[in-house]
């Protein structure tokens, strides 16, 4: 190789440095905002006219198992207990893709019109 071509790799390869950029706050607050509007659009799936009746069950159910006083898990141990959350509010939105058609799922996302 020539020194050029490999001045050309050393230039390409990120360091260490560069490609943990992201701190750990920053990916912390990512999660917790991707979990807050998953959250959002599995409420609003509540109250849509076009989701079907099983859809809005299992909506229903992700929505009060959060605010649930009883659960699997309690919120008070660091980390595993608002990871039980997480995970069932995600097992409702793929449930919800699964059985909702997209362009519902997209209006139930959208902040432009607030369902009532």
């Amino acid at each position: 190789m020539t020194v050029r071509a490999l001045r050309n790799i050393e230039v390409c390869a990120p360091t260490l440095p560069e490609r943990n950029r992201q701190t750990l706050s920053e990916s912390l607050k990512a999660v917790a905002r991707r979990f807050f509007t998953q959250f959002r659009i599995v409420r609003r799936a509540l109250r849509h006219p076009q989701v079907p009746w099983y859809a809005k069950v299992v909506a229903g159910c992700a929505v009060l198992y959060v605010f649930s006083p009883i659960q699997l898990i309690p919120n008070f141990i660091p980390i595993i207990g608002q990871s039980d959350d997480v995970l069932v509010v995600s097992l409702g939105i793929k449930f919800l893709r699964k059985y909702v058609p997209q362009n519902v799922l997209d209006d139930c996302g959208s902040d432009a019109r607030p369902l009532v």
